[in-house]
């Protein structure tokens, strides 16, 4: 049995005109397990041509791979696309295409969305959200070419209340995204204090800890640099204290990155 197969458009004007930002994701609405889909992300740029990032989660047991990045660095981390432009090309279209896998065994439905952060002038930054559509994942689907339909309305932010990212004349790229990276020295099931988190690793801490829960642990990280070469120090002085786990994570504008991802934004 064939099933016809529909190609969902996704589409945001923004709320400035003349700083106007289009971005379509063009995809079928049944995708067959086990086969590789196109997906492809459209951005009408306008007048925006600095700083950019385009991410998209999907569920477990998805493979991407990228097709055309259009100068994008593509990273497929922890279930998430993501496609960042430290400077959007000049062309007023840009096209990148990635090939999402579903593994055979998965069935069922999820649905797809995406987001893009980008920057207008020196640090104004701006977020857009696609609405969710609903992916079904069909065993007698056929993989097709695209064809663009009606767009579905998606919604548009100011982040306004966001921290404006600093400005380093030392490193350009860093005008734009903000990025940290940590070290995480340690995992532990109960809120702990400084005092008793130095106590447990037995060493003190030269910088203050930030405390993040994920389900029911907590993730003790000391320290926030710009640079990953402070933080590979600041690991170093702290592995020769005694804390052999401790390790470096990253963080763009508060949301955790691969630190392949991270280096590429601040080198």
């Amino acid at each position: 049995m064939r099933f016809s197969v529909t190609v969902i458009l996704l589409s945001f004007v923004s709320l400035l005109a003349a700083q106007d930002v289009k971005l379509s994701l063009e995809c079928q609405k049944s995708w067959p397990p086990g086969k590789a889909v196109p997906v492809t992300v459209i951005i009408e740029r306008g007048t925006t041509g600095g700083f950019a990032r385009f991410f998209q989660d999907l569920p477990q047991g998805f493979i991407v791979e990228p097709v055309e990045t259009n100068g994008a660095d593509f990273y497929w981390d922890n279930n998430q696309v993501n496609l960042v432009w430290v400077k959007l090309p000049n062309a007023p279209v840009i096209r990148v295409q990635y090939l999402v896998t579903p593994d055979a065994s998965l069935s069922g439905s999820f649905r797809l969305g995406g987001r893009i952060d980008y920057i207008i002038g020196e640090s104004e930054r701006k977020i857009a959200e696609l609405q969710p559509v609903l992916i079904r994942l069909d065993r007698n689907a056929e993989v097709t070419d695209a064809v663009r339909v009606e767009a579905l309305p998606a919604t548009q932010k100011v982040d306004q209340g966001a921290e404006r990212p600093a400005t380093v004349k030392e490193n350009p790229k860093a005008d734009s995204p903000k990025v940290d990276f940590r070290v995480q020295v340690a995992i532990a099931s109960q809120r702990l204090l400084k005092e008793e988190l130095e106590s447990r690793i037995g060493c003190s801490l030269k910088y203050d800890i930030i405390t993040l829960k994920s389900a029911n642990m907590y993730k003790y990280q000391s320290g926030s640099f710009r640079k990953y070469q402070e933080s590979a120090e600041y690991l170093n002085d702290l592995k020769q204290c005694g804390v052999r786990d401790a390790f470096i994570v990253a963080f763009l504008d508060g949301e955790q990155i691969s630190i392949e991802l991270a280096r590429s934004l601040t080198e």
